[in-house]
């Protein structure tokens, strides 16, 4: 069994399906001991159990990132069934449905920058006093390939996914000189049920090729892309040296 996450006790928002739940996939058979944090707690205790009978160890904790006492007890419980938290990765997002930035109202404005946004500070800030106190740590932040090529009509959610790719820079800046790594994955659509929310609500197979059509290795990002990915970012051996990456996962999309 591949071992390259060996004894290391991660976290993964969002973890209970999408590209959450292939980080977790991944990490589990790279020997991780991982917290799947969601809201969906039948899809999280469904991906634990699975994880337990192919043999690894996995755990599912409830976790709504805009609170942040629920952030907050999702570390201790990692910490207290693993010893500590090696690996944050803060993955849960929202997506938006297209529409020009007049016909968006304030409310949704608000949800998506809490979530998007404010609930990667909360990951952040609550796993920090336990790194300091293991003197190791890691962290990964998926952004969005509209981090790096905005788009029209999707202009709140490029802002959240902006801002989270700044604060990753400017965060693994700060956080060098005690030895913790902060990267950023930058997907481009990807093949999970969110891709229903970036065509309007209603999936169709017209709507899905022209998803596909604009990325140059022409297909959609799978939730294993996302979680390979994330496992060499969480390599120790394999990535030592990289911090305040942003890391395109995106068939090419923004060359």
């Amino acid at each position: 069994m591949p071992d390259r996450l060996a004894g290391k006790a991660a976290i993964v928002t969002g973890g209970a399906s999408g590209f959450g739940g292939g980080i977790v996939d991944c990490f589990a058979r790279e020997g991780a001991k991982v917290v799947i944090a969601d809201i969906s707690e039948d899809g999280g205790s469904e991906k634990a159990t699975a994880i337990q009978e192919r043999g690894g160890e996995a755990m599912f904790v409830r976790c709504d990132v805009t609170d942040p006492d629920q952030v907050q007890a999702t570390v201790d419980a990692c910490a207290a069934a693993y010893g500590g938290v090696d690996v944050m990765v803060a993955n849960a997002g929202l997506g938006q449905r297209p529409q020009p930035l007049l016909d968006m109202d304030e409310a949704e404005y608000d949800r998506q920058f809490a979530v998007n946004v404010k609930g990667v500070y909360y990951c952040c800030r609550s796993v920090l006093p336990v790194f300091r106190r293991l003197g190791r740590g890691n962290i990964i932040v998926t952004a969005s390939g509209i981090a790096l090529l905005p788009r029209p009509n999707l202009v709140v959610y490029g802002a959240t996914k902006g801002a989270v790719l700044s604060f990753t820079k400017g965060l693994a800046i700060e956080l060098a000189p005690e030895g913790f790594r902060v990267n950023a994955l930058c997907p481009a659509a990807g093949d999970t049920p969110m891709l229903t929310e970036f065509m309007g609500g209603t999936a169709s197979e017209e709507a899905r090729e022209k998803f596909v059509s604009g990325l140059p290795l022409g297909r959609l990002i799978s939730p294993r892309d996302m979680g390979e990915a994330a496992v060499f970012l969480a390599s120790d051996d394999e990535a030592g040296t990289i911090t305040g990456c942003a890391l395109p996962v995106d068939s090419g999309r923004c060359i």
